[in-house]
C-alpha cells in the first residue's frame, strides 16, 4: 500500500489571527514504510496573513523561497492535492502538528479539507524502537542512523526524504506501539562509537575569526577526518554542556561518520584573543569513560546548527511539477 510522508514549514500565530501560516509543503511517496522513495512534491508559499515572522520561522533555510514565491496557499494546495492522487494514507515525524495546521489553513481559506483517514506516527514508533519515552527530534535519529545528513533540516521536502529514510529502521512492532500516559521516560541512547585503537591525532587550528558562531560554521573544522584512513567526514551541529557563568560556551562535540570505519567523537575547544576574534581547535580524541561523561553532558546542553559559509546547496526539485507549484 502507498502512503505520502508529510512535513510542513509554517509561521507560528503571534497576532489577532490565530494561523499558524504554512510557509512550504514537502512530502514524499513511498510504497511502503520503509520502502524506496517514488515521488516528491515541494511548493514553498508566499506568506500573506501575518505581517512579521516568528523565531522559528526567521531561522528556516529556504524562508526567501517562501518570501518571493508567487504561489498561495489555495494554488499549493491545489497542486498538493492532484499529486496524491487520491491517497489517504499518511505518515509524518509527529502525528500532530502538521495536520492539525494543514487542516487550519484549508479551514482559513475555506478550502476542503484533504482526506486523511490514517496517519502513521513515525517519530513515536522510533522513539519506542530506541528504547525512550521521549519524542526524538528528526536530526538526532538521522544522526543515530548514521543517515549522511546532506540536506538542509527544517526544509519541508528534505525533512520527509531523511524521514523516508530513518523509517527503514522502524518494525512492524515499533508502528503498532502506543505510548501510555504515564510512561516514565528516558533518554534516547547515545549514537554507537568506533571503539577501534587509533593513534594520537593532532589537533586542527580554525580561525581566528569574528565570532564563535564562525568558528564553529567554518568548513575547516566541520570537516574531520577518520583517524584510521583520512577520509573526510561531516559535521552539521556542536553539542555543548550549558556553560556556568561564561557567556559562551568554550567546549563543543559533534559526532561524525566514516563509511568503513564507524562513527567518531570531535571536539572543538574555543579561546578569545586580545584583539576580540576567536580561535578553535578541533580534535578527534580517543574515547574514554570521562570523555563520554562530558559527551552526554552536552547532549542534554545545547545544539548549534551549523550553517555553510556562503555555499548554497541545491535545492530538490521532485521531476514533473505539477504547473504553478513553486520550488
Amino acid at each position: 500500500m502507498q502512503m505520502i510522508i508529510l512535513d510542513l514549514e509554517w509561521n507560528r500565530s503571534y497576532d489577532k489571527k490565530p494561523l499558524d501560516e504554512i510557509l512550504q509543503i514537502g512530502a514524499v511517496r513511498v510504497e511502503e514504510i520503509g520502502g524506496p522513495i517514488v515521488d516528491a512534491f515541494s511548493a514553498f508559499i508566499r506568506p500573506t496573513v501575518h505581517k512579521r515572522f516568528d523565531p522559528g520561522a526567521r531561522k528556516l533555510p529556504e524562508l526567501q523561497a517562501s518570501v518571493q514565491s508567487t504561489v498561495e496557499f489555495p494554488q499549493a494546495l491545489e497542486a498538493f492535492r492532484a499529486w496524491c492522487g487520491g491517497e489517504t494514507a499518511f505518515a509524518a515525524w509527529g502525528g500532530g502538528d502538521d495536520f492539525k495546521a494543514l487542516r487550519q489553513n484549508c479551514e482559513y481559506w475555506k478550502l476542503p479539507p484533504v482526506p486523511v483517514e490514517t496517519v502513521c506516527d513515525l517519530q513515536t514508533a522510533f522513539s519506542y524502537l530506541v528504547g525512550t519515552g521521549q519524542q526524538v527530534a528528526l536530526w538526532r535519529a538521522v544522526e543515530y542512523c548514521g543517515v549522511p545528513d546532506i540536506f538542509d533540516f527544517h526544509n519541508a521536502l528534505c525533512d520527509a526524504m531523511y524521514t523516508a529514510v530513518v523509517a527503514r529502521w522502524i518494525t512492524p512492532e515499533a508502528l503498532a506501539y502506543r505510548p501510555e500516559r504515564r510512561e516514565k521516560s528516558r533518554r534516547l541512547p547515545s549514537p554507537r562509537l568506533s571503539r577501534l585503537p587509533f593513534p594520537r591525532q593532532p589537533r586542527r587550528k580554525v580561525g581566528p575569526l569574528p565570532s564563535p558562531e564562525g568558528v564553529l560554521d567554518a568548513r575547516a573544522g566541520r570537516q574531520p577526518v577518520c583517524p584510521l584512513c583520512g577520509r573526510t567526514g561531516s559535521v552539521s551541529r556542536w553539542c555543548f554542556p550549558r556553560p556556568k557563568g561564561e557567556a559562551v560556551p568554550l567546549v563543543y562535540y559533534a559526532v561524525f561518520r566514516c563509511q568503513e570505519h564507524g562513527r567518531f567523537l570531535c571536539r572543538m575547544t574555543l579561546s578569545s584573543r586580545e584583539d576580540g576574534t576567536w580561535v578553535g581547535r578541533r580534535s578527534v580524541p580517543a574515547i574514554t569513560p570521562e570523555l563520554m561523561r562530558e559527551y552526554e553532558a552536552a547532549r542534554q546542553g545545547g545544539t548549534h546548527v551549523c550553517r555553510s559559509e556562503g555555499r548554497k546547496r541545491r535545492r530538490c526539485r521532485p521531476a514533473g511539477k505539477a504547473a504553478g507549484q513553486d520550488a
